[in-house]
């Protein structure tokens, strides 16, 4: 009986060791989670990792990692994220040992993030462009009675030196076409522009200097 008692605490002791180590092994692979403060506390399945669960002696860690591993996100339509990002995103999750409702939960929640911020950088600018336009319509010298054709002149000088179109795609997209300070040099440059013809329409006259009449 000592024999069989002391080879059954042997086999006891060896359980309780490779419990240890699977835990240990699992807290390694799992640093941390998206869903705990602290590496190692709760939530990320490293405290079922040792204990077996039937026959095949998975516990229910094993079985969300074996489940975890079996999907792959992909980015929510308009949701702007690199390649990079995503994969280190699957990766997180996966070492969490999220499932796949889970980690879709947090793209979902990401994106849900960024379209607020989308939603509220648009309302922004359009405050600020009301704001600017307004300033621009009280100008003395452009504003007013002057102001569909300072706009006009504005939009000649653009059209005539930014052929390409990558002045414009800047201007629209930062909202600065409506900047009154931008407004004033383009609209400055286009009553120059319209100058110049007339000037050259002329009796052959003396010209004004180009840099003369902008900012004269």
């Amino acid at each position: 009986m000592a024999d069989v008692d002391t080879a059954a605490g042997t086999e006891t002791g060896t359980t309780a060791e490779t419990e240890t180590t699977t835990a240990t092994d699992a807290s390694t692979q799992a640093p941390g989670t998206l869903l705990t403060d602290k590496p190692g506390e709760g939530g990320n399945g490293q405290q079922e990792a040792g204990k077996p669960d039937g026959a095949d002696g998975k516990g229910e860690a094993g079985k969300e990692g074996a489940e975890a591993a079996a999907y792959t996100l992909t980015a929510p339509e308009g949701y702007p994220i690199s390649e990079g990002a995503l994969k280190g995103l699957n990766e997180v999750c996966k070492s969490a040992n999220l499932n796949e409702e889970q980690a879709n939960a947090v793209m979902a929640y990401m994106q849900g993030n960024y379209t607020s911020f989308v939603a509220a950088q648009q309302e922004a600018m359009q405050a600020q462009a009301k704001t600017w336009i307004g300033e621009f319509q009280a100008d003395k010298e452009f504003g007013g009675d002057k102001f569909d054709a300072s706009v006009a002149d504005a939009q000649r000088a653009l059209a005539t030196f930014d052929q390409s179109g990558t002045v414009s795609k800047m201007l629209a997209e930062t909202g600065y076409g409506n900047n009154p300070d931008v407004l004033r040099i383009f609209a400055r440059v286009g009553r120059a522009l319209g100058e110049d013809k007339l000037i050259g329409n002329g009796s052959g006259g003396e010209s004004v200097p180009l840099e003369d009449r902008l900012f004269k």
